[in-house]
């Protein structure tokens, strides 16, 4: 199996689907189609305009013509290597529809190959498309895409791959690693847990700094405060990348200062409980981080005070 003799149709042009565009023709790999989904317009426009394939680099975006727009049954026929970044809720159903349509038709050297990108779901949901004879491969990237289709946008992230067999594993390493990401393999079923892990480490962290800079702007009566705070959540975050949760850790579970966490808690009294739980569930995170370099009866403290809370 050649990567490069493979004609790609990128099937849900939005911000994952947009970027992975830009760097398959990047990486000088043939896009053929573009393939719209609930029966939806593909405006990309511009570098991605709807002309036929056929220009230079065999009818990439980055060629004369451009990939043809076209509608999910024809993408079955216009590719032999479909990659679904629909929502996930609609993989298996796309995955249906280019199932129906005949996929692998085009008369290619290459077994026909369905990819889709949902970090949280099974490899089981392009099945139609394995029952017809389709090698079917997750690629996901543990990365967060904002829509602009930069194709440098993939540059060093890590990469999941799972698959049912080695070959494609070692293809889906091979399609990863030439869009300038890092691959690595994971299997089918601790997917669910490895997204938890990526929406923690993310999604939950954004929530976090949310509630942050409502504190700062009602402590300050001001409205930049997430301004304010930028520099200090730089700092910590560039921190734990380079050294770690343990060194990074500062602040008063950090110290071992009671009488602080004891003000927090007064304080917390007064907001919103979800407020008060995330603080007393994350400070106990970090005394865990934090007790080695503590002794045992500030550990014990600040243990107490974290479970059973100031006047609870």
């Amino acid at each position: 199996m050649k990567l490069d003799a493979y004609h790609f149709a990128v099937i849900g042009p939005g911000r994952l689907g947009s970027t992975l565009i830009a760097a398959l023709d990047e990486a000088g790999l043939t896009v053929s189609a573009i393939g719209t989904h609930h029966e939806d317009d593909a405006g990309l426009g511009g570098r991605f305009g709807g002309g036929r394939p056929g220009g230079p680099g065999g009818g990439s975006p980055g060629g004369a013509a451009g990939p043809l727009h076209v509608r999910v049954a024809d993408a079955a026929l216009e590719a032999d290597a479909w990659w679904l970044t629909v929502p996930d809720d609609d993989i298996f159903a796309v995955a249906g529809q280019l199932a129906a349509a005949g996929p692998g038709r085009r008369r290619s050297s290459c077994p026909p190959l369905a990819i889709h990108s949902s970090g949280a779901r099974s490899l089981r949901l392009l099945r139609p498309l394995q029952e017809a004879g389709v090698l079917t491969l997750c690629l996901h990237p543990l990365q967060t895409f904002s829509g602009d289709a930069r194709p440098d946008a993939l540059a060093g992230v890590a990469c999941a791959v799972t698959a049912d067999e080695e070959r494609v594993s070692a293809l889906g390493d091979e399609l990863a690693a030439r869009l300038g990401m890092r691959p690595f393999r994971l299997a089918d079923e601790r997917k669910p847990l490895y997204h938890l892990s990526a929406a923690v480490a993310a999604n939950l962290m954004v929530a976090l700094e949310s509630e942050a800079v409502r504190l700062m702007n009602e402590a300050t009566g001001r409205d930049d405060g997430l301004q304010l705070l930028a520099p200090l959540v730089s700092t910590a975050t560039a921190n734990v990348v380079g050294k770690g949760p343990a060194a990074a850790l500062t602040g008063p579970v950090a110290r071992g200062d009671a009488a602080t966490v004891r003000a927090h808690l007064r304080l917390l009294a007064r907001q919103p409980a979800r407020v008060a739980e995330a603080y007393r569930s994350l400070s106990l995170e970090a005394l865990t981080l934090a007790a080695p370099r503590l002794d045992d009866e500030t550990v014990r403290t600040l243990k107490t005070l974290l479970e059973e809370g100031e006047g609870r």
